[in-house]
């Protein structure tokens, strides 16, 4: 209702920002379609490497046992670089960080990973505990491994933890509201464009030649964040920041921001989401990579990856943008609770399908073979459009409906409350499917995926339920918390009036 008013129907769902506002918006946006773009080349290019040197259950042995505890670290030294440096500090340590590792990837790590590589051990290991092959391909081929690790961290840190607070720092709750779905179309370009990069002949033959454009797209950043603050310091009027009453910060540990975050049931209703969607985009790629991998292995040629992934990170830019443009407005304007229970409802209809055709599919082999198709082309197919759906859903509405909850909030829940979050909670989601994958398929499916896939898609039903719930609760305890922001910024108000 508010932007229509403001900016006239059509404008009010295609663009509702104003031309003043702009300055703030735009350079926002560069930075989230870089953001984005090294998000979705580095995660294309780990599950590439993992699929083409291992099989696909090294993946999630890889999350079981590595990543969370790498995770863990990386929090923790998050927290004493924020403790010791600014928000400018903060996250010119992060990029910098990453472009030194990116770097180091490029130019040792992965053009030496077959000389580096452990094949004596495991294969040593392999002949002992066959069941646990996932295990020994990922210490094998550690390069990969360490590589996929920090891919990871990548969107974690840089994307969840250090843009978005320093968006949610600058950005007001009536702004948020009109801002945050279409600064998801820069999401959307930025996977476009890391699909564009996948297709180039160069990348194809090999696929680590993409690093390079990460390592510019970092330096980028760095230059547009770093103009950015320079100019909101230099003049703070044109960015029409909103004034936020002073509070005395508490410096907490790791511990204490766990602890912290378990004694808030805002924060932990938050954590129910983002560990939701971990665990349930997990699963479900778990199932679509080992189809995936047994396509490619039975064409023989590993150039497919590419395409394939170039064609899921550029139909996710594509719709993402579509539903941005024409949907997000609409269904923000019904409210935070609606927006929210879009995602998960979306990933059940998709999920069911998914699976559905993977049980069924098979009775359509002689029609498929009379149109020059197999059911095994067409799952994968079916698999990548179904995540392809549940992810734009994810960066339109998601994305911007769990940053939206961070703002009433105070500048030391926001802060040491959404590194937890994002930094642990992320991971959780993800570590935990991992856990129930490695120990499936090493218990029922002789190290493989093919065959837990019933109580995979029972598992993800029940998360879906459990995420819908809380989506409910936390809406309720939202509309709270923006009252007493309200109160506490007019009283602030009237504070700066009397002085």
């Amino acid at each position: 209702m508010t932007t229509k008013k403001e900016f006239g129907n059509i404008r009010g769902t295609m663009f509702p920002i104003h031309k003043s506002e702009l300055r703030k918006f735009l350079p926002m946006a560069f930075m989230f379609i870089l953001i984005s773009f090294c998000y979705s080349l580095t995660r294309s290019l780990k599950d590439m490497n993992m699929m083409k040197e291992a099989n696909t259950t090294a993946i999630y042995w890889l999350k079981a046992v590595a990543i969370t505890p790498s995770m863990i670290f990386f929090t923790i030294l998050y927290g004493k670089v924020s403790r010791s440096t600014g928000r400018d500090g903060r996250f010119n340590a992060v990029m910098i960080y990453f472009f030194t590792f990116f770097t180091l990837s490029l130019l040792f790590l992965l053009p030496q990973k077959e000389a580096l590589q452990l094949n004596t051990f495991s294969k040593m290991m392999e002949a002992k505990w066959p069941n646990l092959i996932g295990l020994w391909g990922a210490i094998c081929h550690w390069p990969i491994s360490l590589f996929y690790i920090h891919a990871e961290a990548w969107g974690t840190f840089a994307l969840s933890v250090v843009f978005w607070t320093f968006v949610n720092e600058i950005t007001g709750v009536n702004q948020a509201k009109r801002f945050y779905s279409f600064l998801s179309i820069s999401g959307a370009i930025g996977s476009i464009l890391a699909g564009s990069i996948l297709k180039l002949d160069s990348v194809r033959t090999n696929f680590d030649q993409s690093l390079q454009f990460v390592i510019i797209a970092i330096v980028l950043i760095l230059i547009i964040y770093n103009y950015f603050t320079s100019d909101i310091k230099a003049h703070p009027a044109y960015y029409q920041i909103e004034k936020k009453s002073k509070k005395v910060k508490v410096k907490m540990s790791f511990m204490e921001s766990i602890s912290f975050l378990a004694k808030s049931r805002y924060l932990t209703l938050i954590s129910i989401l983002v560990i939701g969607y971990g665990l349930m985009i997990a699963l479900f790629e778990a199932v679509q990579k080992a189809q995936i991998q047994k396509y490619v292995q039975i064409i023989g040629d590993d150039t497919i990856y590419a395409e394939i992934y170039a064609q899921q990170q550029t139909a996710v830019g594509i719709i993402a943008i579509v539903v941005a443009l024409f949907l997000a407005t609409p269904i923000l304007k019904k409210g935070w609770r609606f927006a929210a229970s879009v995602t998960p409802i979306t990933a059940l209809v998709m999920t069911l399908l998914f699976f559905a055709f993977l049980r069924f599919g098979s009775a359509l082999d002689e029609f498929l073979k009379s149109i020059h198709l197999t059911a095994l082309y067409m799952s994968v197919q079916i698999g990548i459009y179904n995540v392809v759906l549940i992810k734009s859903v994810k960066y339109v509405l998601f994305d911007p409906t769990k940053e939206a909850v961070y703002i009433p909030l105070d500048e030391e829940t926001k802060v040491r409350g959404k590194a937890a979050v994002d930094g642990v909670g992320a991971r959780l989601g993800k570590s935990l499917a991992s856990v129930l994958i490695t120990a499936m398929s090493t218990l029922f499916g002789g190290g493989g995926i093919e065959n837990i896939r019933t109580p995979i898609v029972l598992i993800i039903i029940a998360v879906i339920i459990l995420w819908l719930l809380a989506v409910r609760t936390l809406g309720k305890l939202k509309v709270a918390a923006e009252e007493k922001h309200k109160a506490e910024l007019e009283e602030g108000n009237k504070v700066v009036v009397t002085n």
